[in-house]
C-alpha cells in the first residue's frame, strides 16, 4: 500500500544520505600526502637521477611505459606496443583524450621532442636507449616510432658510426626510464614555462602529470595540487602532495613519529628498529638490488694498481659488515653490481678473496707502500653508509689501510657544485639504487666513458662483454656473458660490494594506497590517499 510521506522527511533524508556518502568518500580518500625527503638539487626531469628528483618529478609528468615494483613493464601514456620482426623499430600507440596541465593535447610530437632533448642533453637515459642509437619519429598524432641506428642522436664532434644496426635486448627498459618523462614540445609553444630550456622553481616543463607544482621554496618544501583533468579516471586520489625537504635522516624519523610527516624512505637499519614498535606506524621493506659501491678511481691515485685494489677487498669483511652494519639483513655482495635479484644473471660461482688483512700489508708493501696507505673515505650521512664508513676504517686499520672520513650531506656529496663530489673523489662510498636490469648499471658506471663511472674505469674486455649483452636476447646466453663480467670485477675491479640491501620506508596508518617501489623515487602515487587528515 502506498504510504504518504512528508516532503519535508524525502529532502532531510536524501540530505543525510548525501552527507553519510561525502563522509565516507572523505574518510576513503582525497587528503594531502606529506612526504620528508631530501632537498632536490636538479629540477630538470631529463637529468634529475636521485630519490628525490625523481619522486618530484614522477608527480608532474607521465613516462610511456611504466616499470611496475616486480620490474615488469606496464603501459601507460603508450597503451601499446610492437617489435619488428628484426628487432629495430618499436611502434607504440599512445593514449588519446590525454592534455597537458596547460590544457594543450598530448600527442607525439611530444614524444619526438622529449627523446630528441635526451639526446641533446646526453642524458643517462642513453644508456638504456641504444646508447643514444635511435631516431624517433611522429607518422601520426597517436603514433610514435623508434628505430634503433647505426648513427648516434647525440651532439659529438667525432661520432663513432656502428657498420650496422643491432637490437637491443633492454630498449623498451630505455623508454621507461626514469628519466625519460614526458614534456610538452616547447617548440610548439616558445612562451611556455621551460621552453627556453632552464627548469627551476619558477619554470617547470609542462607536463600530462597527476598533480600540478604550485608552490616551490628552495631547500624548503614543493607544494603540488592534485591535475583536475588528470587523463586517467579517478586519478589522483590525493587533494594535494607536500614534499618538505629535511637533509638529516634522524630529523626525518622525529618529522615521522612527531606527526609533521606521512612518508619517508631511505632509512637507515638502526633508525628502523627505532620506528618498528611505534604506534600509527608502519615500516616498509622491498628487496631490491640496492647497494653501497666502495670505490678507487683508477685513473689516479694509488687506485692505479691493481694490487692496491686487491688490498682493500682483502682488509673488508663483508659478512661483518652486513652483520653490524645491517643487522644481517643483507645478502653479501661479491663486488659487482649484478646481484642474486637478477636470477640466473647473478654469477655464484665467482671467487673473491676472503677477510685476510695480512695478505692486504703484504700487497701493499709490494706496490711500494711499506707503510701501509693512508686516504680519505668520503661518504654520505643517509641509509647507514656514515655506519659502514666507521666499521671498514676500523677493518681496514688490519690491512694497513688508514682512512679519514669525511660525512657528506647526500644532496651536496652528488651535486655538480661539489668540487670533491662522488665523481671525483679518490675513495668514496655511493649509494646504487635499484634498476630492472644489469645494463642500468654497466652503462652508466664501468663502461669506458660511462656518465656515471666514478671509478673512472676502462677495461676494452668489460666494455666488449657490456656491448655483447646489450643485443643478446637469449637469456642463457646473456647469463654466461654477465657471469664472465662478474669474474673480470672479482679480478680487477675497482669496486667492492658488501651487500645487496632491502630499502626501507615507513608510513603513517592513515596512509592508504601507498606502495614503495624499489627505487623509492618511482613510487606511484597516483592511488594513494590520506584519511583524517
Amino acid at each position: 500500500m502506498y504510504r504518504h510521506i512528508p516532503r519535508g522527511l524525502v529532502i532531510l533524508a536524501v540530505m543525510v544520505l548525501l552527507l553519510g556518502s561525502l563522509f565516507a568518500a572523505q574518510a576513503q580518500g582525497g587528503g594531502t600526502l606529506r612526504v620528508g625527503m631530501v632537498a632536490p638539487q636538479v629540477l630538470d626531469p631529463a637529468l634529475g637521477s636521485n630519490d628525490p628528483e625523481v619522486l618530484l618529478n614522477r608527480a608532474q609528468y607521465d613516462y610511456l611505459v611504466d616499470v611496475l615494483p616486480d620490474k615488469s613493464l606496464a603501459p601507460n601514456l603508450a597503451t601499446d606496443w610492437t617489435i619488428s620482426d628484426d628487432g629495430l623499430t618499436y611502434t607504440f600507440t599512445l593514449a588519446d583524450g590525454v592534455t597537458f596541465t596547460d590544457g594543450a593535447p598530448f600527442t607525439a610530437a611530444d614524444v619526438v621532442y622529449t627523446f630528441n632533448r635526451l639526446c641533446a642533453l646526453n642524458s643517462p637515459a642513453l644508456a638504456l636507449l641504444n646508447g643514444g642509437y635511435f631516431a624517433v619519429s611522429a607518422p601520426d598524432d597517436r603514433t610514435a616510432v623508434f628505430t634503433l641506428t647505426t648513427e648516434p642522436c647525440f651532439p659529438t664532434e667525432d661520432p663513432v658510426l656502428m657498420t650496422e644496426a643491432f637490437p637491443n635486448a633492454d630498449f623498451l627498459y630505455g623508454v621507461a626510464d626514469r628519466f625519460a618523462l614526458i614534456v610538452r614540445d616547447a617548440s610548439l609553444a616558445p612562451d611556455a614555462p621551460g621552453s627556453d630550456g632552464d627548469v627551476n622553481s619558477t619554470g617547470p616543463f609542462v607536463g600530462t602529470g597527476p598533480f600540478v607544482l604550485t608552490d616551490y621554496r628552495e631547500g624548503e618544501r614543493a607544494t603540488l595540487t592534485r591535475n583536475e583533468n588528470y587523463w586517467k579516471a579517478g586519478q589522483p586520489a590525493l587533494d594535494g602532495l607536500e614534499l618538505i625537504f629535511i637533509n638529516d635522516p634522524i630529523t626525518q624519523v622525529d618529522a615521522l613519529r612527531s606527526g609533521q610527516v606521512d612518508f619517508i624512505f631511505k632509512i637507515s637499519p638502526e633508525q628502523v628498529a627505532v620506528l618498528e614498535g611505534e604506534s600509527g606506524i608502519t615500516v616498509l621493506q622491498q628487496a631490491t638490488n640496492q647497494h653501497p659501491v666502495v670505490r678507487l678511481r683508477v685513473d689516479q691515485g694509488p687506485g692505479q694498481d691493481e694490487r692496491v685494489r686487491r688490498a682493500f677487498k682483502l682488509a673488508t669483511d663483508r659478512e661483518q659488515l652486513n652483520e653490524l652494519v645491517l643487522e644481517g639483513r643483507g645478502i653479501i655482495g661479491n663486488n659487482n653490481p649484478i646481484g642474486p635479484g637478477f636470477g640466473t644473471f647473478y654469477s655464484e660461482d665467482t671467487e673473491e678473496p676472503g677477510y685476510d688483512p695480512a695478505a692486504a700489508c703484504a700487497l701493499l708493501v709490494e706496490a711500494g707502500y711499506p707503510d701501509g696507505l693512508t686516504m680519505t673515505l668520503q661518504t654520505i650521512n643517509v641509509l647507514g653508509y656514515d655506519q659502514l664508513a666507521t666499521v671498514l676504517q676500523q677493518q681496514w686499520a688490519e690491512g694497513c689501510i688508514n682512512v679519514d672520513i669525511q660525512v657528506n650531506e647526500e644532496g651536496f656529496y652528488y651535486s655538480d657544485d661539489n668540487p670533491n663530489n662522488w665523481l671525483q673523489a679518490e675513495l668514496g662510498i655511493t649509494g646504487w639504487g635499484d634498476r630492472p636490469v644489469p645494463q642500468g648499471y654497466l652503462t652508466q658506471a664501468y663502461i669506458t666513458g660511462g656518465i656515471y663511472n666514478e671509478t673512472h674505469w676502462s677495461d676494452p674486455e668489460l666494455d666488449e662483454l657490456v656491448a655483447q649483452a646489450g643485443i643478446t636476447t637469449d637469456q642463457a646466453a646473456r647469463a654466461d656473458i654477465y657471469h664472465q663480467i662478474a669474474d673480470i670485477f672479482a679480478a680487477r675491479g675497482p669496486i667492492i660490494v658488501p651487500w645487496f640491501a632491502p630499502i626501507f620506508g615507513a608510513v603513517r596508518d592513515n596512509v592508504q594506497g601507498l606502495t614503495m617501489a624499489p627505487f623509492p623515487g618511482l613510487t606511484d602515487l597516483r592511488t594513494v590517499s590520506v584519511s583524517g587528515g
